[in-house]
């Protein structure tokens, strides 16, 4: 659980983790130098299972993540993002049903989506099964919350920790997920185990690195050039044609808004052009009828 300025919520995240029904875990948990009072109040805390790794230094959701990642001793690893919370059996179902499906290597689970204040906004209904969530993912169509997952422990010695080139952009958890599509059968619980907070304060809300809005188009691509045998530029590190790629795709998207701007303009001078030919053709029949 890495957490940075969440004071008003990561109580609740905590809460919702120490008090699962399933009971044997270690919830770790790295302040990334939090400007309010986060880090008091998880220091406040008085239960074994949990372990802290503060960092000296901000070094973001990702690296923070990637740091625990490393540390973590379980053989299943899930996530707790510090504005969510879960419900107190997600724990018992996702390793329930990990015990029971041995060939699964990733479980994840329907959310629920909550405001600031806790109120219920949607819940989701995604694909469960592998094949039908590859098709799903293919269609560029959200198949999972990433801190809804639960991995097995092994997977990240095949595919490692999050991907560096997301750092401080978002979607490493995409990624991930597509290189556990390449191989492995995974699975979504179809009950609602996860609270996802819509939070204006949330970093991938108030991101503003052009990056982050093509980071899902650029590991679809990536993804489908893996299912044809090709180079994936960001497993290969292939820095020079991930920059020519990503430039091509910020390039068709700036095309497709300003197609969509070009066409609101039309119309809008199309109805602008009407209503003031209707004002001068009341005009003119007024006058003529009064003449």
């Amino acid at each position: 659980m890495p957490a940075y300025n969440c004071e008003k919520y990561i109580s609740q995240a905590i809460d919702s983790i120490i008090n699962q029904t399933y009971i044997n875990f270690e919830l770790l948990i790295a302040d990334d130098c939090s400007s309010d009072s986060t880090k008091n109040i998880i220091d406040a805390y008085d239960d074994k299972r949990i372990k802290t790794f503060h960092n000296e230094i901000n070094l973001g959701y990702l690296q923070a993540s990637n740091k625990l990642f490393a540390i973590c001793q379980g053989e299943f690893i899930t996530f707790q993002d510090a504005d969510d919370y879960s419900d107190i059996t997600r724990l018992e179902k996702l390793v329930f049903f990990f015990e029971n499906n041995p060939s699964i290597h990733a479980v994840g689970s329907n959310i629920i989506k909550i405001d600031i204040n806790n109120n219920f906004i949607y819940q989701t209904n995604f694909a469960l099964t592998t094949e039908q969530i590859k098709i799903e993912f293919k269609n560029y169509r959200t198949t999972f919350v990433g801190s809804a997952l639960m991995l097995r422990k092994e997977l990240l010695s095949e595919i490692g920790f999050y991907n560096i080139w997301f750092d401080r952009i978002g979607s490493e958890d995409i990624y991930m997920h597509s290189l556990i599509l390449d191989n492995h059968e995974i699975s979504n619980l179809s009950e609602n185990l996860y609270y996802y907070r819509t939070n204006p304060q949330s970093v991938s809300t108030t991101q503003t690195n052009s990056k982050s809005a093509i980071g899902h188009e650029l590991i679809i691509e990536m993804y489908k050039r893996r299912q044809r045998g090709k180079e994936d530029y960001l497993q290969s590190n292939n820095i020079s044609k991930l920059n020519k790629h990503v430039i091509l795709l910020l390039n068709i998207k700036s095309i497709k808004e300003n197609r969509w701007k070009s066409l609101l303009c039309f119309f809008k001078n199309i109805f602008v052009n009407f209503s003031v030919s209707i004002y001068y053709f009341r005009h003119f029949m007024s006058e003529f009828f009064h003449s």
